[in-house]
C-alpha cells in the first residue's frame, strides 16, 4: 500500500479534534468531500504502486538472468514513477534497470545518461544505502565506456565500482575491478600504474587463497615483463607457476584454444633470452582452428620480430606484410577519429547532463519554496479564523453567563414576593426556571470564575470619584456628606472601568449596589453606614438581601468573599 498521502488523513484527524475542542461542529457534508475523494485517490494510488512493484521485479528478474530488453517502454514508466514515490534506493534500480534496457538495445549514450542518472539518485549518507547496487552501476558504465574505447572513464568508473564493493563487503568483485582497471590502463600504455595494481591484486588473491584467479592475472603480469630485460627471471617465475598450477592444461600439456595466448608471452621470453627457435615454436603454438583474422596478430607480430633477429628476409616480407593487413594503419587512424568524437560526444553529453541537473535542481528548489510559503500562508489564515471564532464563541458563553446571573437575580426577587402571596403554581415554574439559570451558571461556572480578574480593579481604585470617597471617609475632615450626583458618579466610573462587574450588579437596588461597590473598595460596613447617612442594621440588610439575589446566600456577611470569587480570582 502507498503511504503518501497517510498524512493528509492525519491532519483530517487532527483538524476536526481541535476544532471539536474548541467547540465547532464541523458538517458531515464538509468531512465527507475531502475524506471520499482522498480514499479514492490513495486506492488508485496503491493500485499503481502494486503495478510498479511488479515491473520492478520483473525487470530486475531478466538482468539477472540475462534476459535482453527490447522496449524501454516500460521501464520509463517504472523510472519515472519512482523518482516521484520511490526511496532512494528504489530510484536508483530503476535507472539502473532502464540504462540496462538502452544497453540491450544498442543505445549506448542513453544508457550510459541512465547509469548516471542511477548513481545520482543515491543517498550514499543514509546507513541503508544499496552500496552493491552503486558497484554495480559503475561497471555496467565501465564496459560500455571500453566497448567505446573511452579509456580514462572507463579506468574511473572501475574505481568508483572497486570502492563501493569495499564498502558492500564484495571482496572478489572489487579485486575483479582492479583487474579491469589494470587491463585499461595498459591499453592506454600506462605500465607502470597496471604492474602496481596487478602486483597488489595478486597478493590480495594469494591472501584470500584464490590460486586460480591469481594464476589468470599473473598473465598481465607476464605481459609487462617479457619484453623488460630485468624482469625476465621474474616473468620465469610467473610462466612456472602458471604451468604448476593451471588447470588449463590437458593431458599432454597442451593449453586450450582459448587460452593460447600464454604461448605469445612464453615466446617472447625465449626471443629475449636469445633462443629465436623456441620463440617461434610457441608463437606458432598460439594458431588454433576458426581463428578470425584478426586473432592473427599476436602470431604474425611475434614470427616477424623472431625473422628480423635471425635476418631471414623472406620471411620477414612475408611477415610484415600480414601483420600490416591485421593492423592497417588506415583502420587504426579511423579508430582514432571515431574514438576522439565519442569522447567529445560523451564530454558534451556530460556537461549537458550536469547543467541540466544544476537547472532541474533550482527548479525543485523554487518549486519546494513556494508550496513551503503557500502552506504557511494557508496555516496562518486557518489559525486566524479558528482564533476569530474561538474568541467569538467564547464571548456569546461570557455574555450567556452573565445573562444568565441577571435573570437569575431577576427571577428570584420575583420568587421572593411571590412567596409572600403563597401562589405554588407559579412558585413551582420560577423555581424551575431558577434551578435551568443555576444549571447554566454551574456549567460555566469552572470556566468564568475569576474571569473578572482581567478588569483590573486597581484601575477603578485610582480614578478621581474613589479618591474623593476615601477623602470623605475620614470623618476628622469638615465636609464629609457625600452628594447624590457623586454617588451618581461613583457608579457610572464603576460601569466603565468594570463593565462586567457592573453588568452583574445592575440588577440590584440602588443601596445595593453602593453597597457591593464599596464592599469590593474595602469598606468597612461601619463606614458603609455613614457615607449612606443611614444605620448599620440597614446596611447589614441590604447585604443579605443582595446576596440572596446574586449567590442564593442568606447571610451578609459572605457577601464580600462571593463578590471577590466572582471579581477577583
Amino acid at each position: 500500500m502507498n503511504y503518501n498521502r497517510l498524512p493528509l488523513f492525519l491532519a483530517l484527524v487532527s483538524w476536526l479534534g481541535f476544532t471539536r475542542w474548541l467547540g465547532f461542529a464541523i458538517p458531515a457534508r464538509w468531512v465527507l468531500g475531502f475524506a471520499i475523494p482522498l480514499l479514492l485517490l490513495t486506492a488508485c494510488d496503491a493500485d499503481r504502486h502494486e503495478r510498479m512493484q511488479q515491473e520492478l521485479l520483473r525487470a530486475r528478474k531478466m538482468n539477472k538472468e540475462y534476459v535482453d530488453f527490447t522496449t524501454d517502454s516500460v521501464m520509463k514508466e517504472v523510472a519515472d514513477y519512482y523518482d516521484r514515490h520511490g526511496t532512494p534506493n528504489e530510484r536508483m534500480e530503476a535507472h539502473y534497470l532502464l540504462g540496462c534496457t538502452y544497453r540491450d538495445m544498442g543505445e549506448a549514450p542513453r544508457a550510459v545518461d541512465c547509469y548516471l542518472d542511477a548513481v545520482a539518485c543515491a543517498d550514499t549518507t543514509a546507513a541503508d544505502c544499496d552500496f552493491w547496487m552503486m558497484a554495480s552501476v559503475y561497471g555496467q558504465m565501465a564496459t560500455l565506456y571500453h566497448q567505446q574505447l573511452l579509456l580514462s572513464y572507463e579506468i574511473e568508473a572501475y574505481r568508483q565500482a572497486y570502492r563501493y564493493n569495499l564498502l558492500s563487503s564484495d571482496t572478489l568483485s572489487s579485486l575483479c575491478d582492479q583487474k579491469m582497471m589494470a587491463g585499461a590502463y595498459i591499453l592506454q600504455n600506462k605500465k607502470d600504474s597496471a604492474e602496481l595494481i596487478i602486483k597488489n591484486t595478486i597478493h590480495d588473491y594469494r591472501k584470500l587463497g584464490n590460486i586460480e584467479e591469481e594464476i589468470k592475472i599473473s598473465t598481465m603480469l607476464m605481459y609487462l615483463y617479457v619484453d623488460r630485460l630485468d624482469k625476465l627471471s621474474e616473468s620465469k617465475h610467473l610462466m612456472d607457476r602458471y604451468e604448476a598450477m593451471s588447470d588449463y592444461f590437458d593431458d599432454r600439456h597442451e593449453l586450450k584454444p582459448s587460452k593460447r595466448i600464454y604461448y605469445f608471452y612464453k615466446g617472447k621470453y625465449y626471443e629475449n633470452m636469445n633462443m629465436p627457435d623456441s620463440a617461434e615454436y610457441y608463437y606458432r603454438k598460439i594458431y588454433r582452428p576458426g581463428m578470425s583474422f584478426t586473432e592473427y596478430d599476436p602470431i604474425y607480430k611475434g614470427l616477424l620480430s623472431v625473422f628480423r633477429k635471425t635476418h631471414q628476409a623472406d620471411s620477414i616480407a612475408k611477415y610484415a606484410q600480414l601483420y600490416c593487413a591485421v593492423n592497417d594503419s588506415s583502420i587504426a587512424k579511423k579508430d582514432q577519429e571515431v574514438t576522439a568524437q565519442m569522447t567529445a560526444s560523451y564530454n558534451y553529453n556530460h556537461y549537458q547532463k550536469e547543467a541540466q541537473e544544476n537547472e532541474r535542481k533550482v527548479y525543485k528548489a523554487n518549486i519546494r519554496l513556494l508550496i513551503v510559503s503557500l502552506s504557511l500562508l494557508a496555516i496562518a489564515a486557518f489559525t486566524a479564523i479558528l482564533i476569530y471564532h474561538y474568541r467569538r464563541q467564547r464571548r456569546k458563553q461570557q455574555a450567556k453567563y452573565i445573562v444568565s446571573i441577571t435573570e437569575r437575580a431577576r427571577l428570584q426577587e420575583e420568587l421572593e414576593s411571590l412567596h409572600a402571596k403563597d401562589y405554588d403554581a407559579v412558585i413551582a415554574r420560577k423555581e424551575e426556571e431558577i434551578a435551568h439559570l443555576s444549571q447554566i451558571i454551574a456549567e460555566h461556572e469552572a470556566t468564568y470564575q475569576g474571569v473578572m480578574s482581567k478588569e483590573k480593579l486597581t484601575v477603578f481604585g485610582e480614578s478621581a470619584i474613589v479618591k474623593l470617597f476615601a477623602e470623605k471617609s475620614n470623618f476628622r475632615k469638615a465636609n464629609s456628606d457625600i452628594s447624590s450626583t457623586e454617588w451618581e458618579e461613583l457608579v457610572r466610573e464603576f460601569s466603565q472601568d468594570m463593565p462586567l462587574a457592573y453588568s452583574l450588579l445592575k440588577g440590584l437596588s440602588t443601596l445595593q449596589l453602593h453597597v457591593c461597590i464599596l464592599l469590593l473598595l474595602d469598606y468597612e460596613e461601619s463606614v458603609i453606614a455613614v457615607l449612606k447617612n443611614t444605620k448599620p442594621q440597614t446596611i447589614n440588610n441590604a447585604k443579605a438581601r443582595a446576596n440572596q439575589k446574586l449567590f442564593q446566600s442568606g447571610d451578609s456577611a459572605s457577601l464580600k468573599s462571593n463578590l471577590r470569587r466572582i471579581i477577583v480570582a
